[in-house]
């Protein structure tokens, strides 16, 4: 189902995690963290095309979270439009408080952290989109957002250069939205979702469902940490080995020119010959 639902916190949380730890294992690039400087902007690509490829995702978005419903006929037809809400809302709100934090801190706004501040509220969407208020929505989209531009602040002052940015958006956003959607759910939302017809239906810390409201916090912190936990662990089992084998970075040279360079020339020089 879409509500509370585990393949939402592995997809987000686990990739998350393991772009960490993979960015941690291959360190900076050169230039991007220096000195007393541990935020130096480096040149990136096509900004309209970043954009492009966000509202192609965002649509996207709309089919994975509406197509998980459980009941395509009577209520689940009702509960559909809700989740195209509660998507949008959380996409919207949270590249809005990324937009603000950015003007503050930066004095301009910055398209890139625009963007991925709506991808941050996709991923954030995704756990509880079809069983919380619009309300619900609205604040975790602007805690996505929150998040998102402390993580994107955070990693290079502790030397980590997630280029990217995949572990403010997927973990950020993941581990937001499984947390909102443990207070904000509601049980009619929870019910319609999840086809739950049982006398025990929990509900989201905020709400009175019988004493059942912290269980499902309870449960979903469990179930974050022990993603987090085996993720953590298998991207050190993936990255390490291959670090050692000095598989993970390119030869300083063509750091230095740049990968485009190199690729462009040898693309160049076979054409010539």
């Amino acid at each position: 189902s879409s509500g509370i639902n585990a393949e939402y916190g592995v997809v987000h949380v686990s990739g998350g995690i393991m772009a960490l730890v993979g960015a941690c294992v291959v360190g900076p690039r050169k230039g991007r963290c220096v000195g007393e400087r541990t935020n130096v902007r480096m040149p990136r690509q096509n900004v309209t095309y970043a954009a492009l490829g966000a509202f192609f995702l965002w649509a996207g978005f709309y089919a994975l979270n509406m197509g998980t419903i459980q009941d395509f006929h009577g209520q689940g037809v009702n509960a559909l439009g809700k989740i195209a809400i509660n998507t949008t809302i959380c996409a919207t709100t949270s590249a809005i408080a990324v937009t603000l934090l950015t003007l503050y801190k930066e004095k301009h706004i910055e398209p890139y952290s625009v963007v991925n501040g709506i991808c941050t509220g996709l991923a954030g969407s995704s756990a509880g989109c079809a069983t919380m208020t619009t309300e619900g929505a609205l604040i975790t989209g602007l805690l996505c957002g929150a998040v998102y531009f402390l993580l994107s602040w955070m990693l290079c002052s502790f030397g980590v250069d997630d280029v990217t940015d995949v572990a403010p958006i997927h973990l950020g956003g993941g581990m937001v939205g499984i947390i909102a959607a443990a207070f904000f759910t509601t049980r009619p939302f929870y019910k319609i979702a999840v086809l739950d017809s049982g006398a025990e239906t929990p509900c989201g810390a905020f709400y009175v469902c019988d004493g059942l409201g912290w269980r499902l916090f309870v449960a979903n912190l469990i179930f974050l940490v022990a993603v987090s936990a085996w993720s953590f662990v298998a991207g050190l089992a993936l990255f390490l080995p291959l670090r050692i084998m000095s598989l993970l970075r390119v030869d300083k040279i063509t750091e230095d020119a740049g990968l485009d360079f190199i690729s462009g020339a040898d693309v160049e020089l076979k054409r010539f010959n």
